[in-house]
């Protein structure tokens, strides 16, 4: 008896309306495509930049002075028909092995503040293969002197 008493006061769920349903698969619709959205955005704010690159070509390096911020990195790109081979007193780690026709090196740089002169080992006396790197300070951290 009490089962009939409950199961007569409920009716069963009832369709929503058409027009109810579009609205709601409409939004939705929406709120996936903010979502996406959204998700696109803060992957595109957290990408890395690429390093600046120095080319060598016949007539020398087409970008001499460069400022990258500290523990960034520098690519050369060799574009010329000779072999090169970057060199730095000050800055070991801008070291290349030979560079052949067509090769690329990437370098990363340590901390700033600090001028990395580099030169050609292969054509030292050629100031047309000659640049610097300039490396900004690193920004302080929170809690840190």
């Amino acid at each position: 008896m009490w089962r009939d008493a409950c199961t007569s006061r409920h009716s069963p769920p009832t369709a929503l309306p058409a027009a109810t349903e579009s609205k709601m698969k409409s939004f939705s619709r929406a709120a996936i495509v903010v979502c996406v959205a959204t998700s696109s955005c803060a992957g595109v704010s957290t990408q890395v930049r690429e390093p600046p690159v120095v080319t060598l070509d016949a007539s020398g390096l087409r970008s001499p002075e460069l400022i990258v911020d500290s523990g960034g990195a520098v690519s050369f790109v060799n574009a010329d028909r000779s072999v090169h081979q970057i060199y730095s007193p000050e800055c070991p780690e801008l070291a290349s092995r030979l560079l052949h026709p067509g090769e690329s090196y990437r370098v990363a740089l340590g901390d700033g503040p600090k001028v990395c002169h580099f030169e050609d080992l292969v054509s030292p006396s050629d100031e047309a293969y000659a640049g610097t790197v300039q490396v900004r300070e690193s920004p302080r951290q929170p809690g840190r002197p």
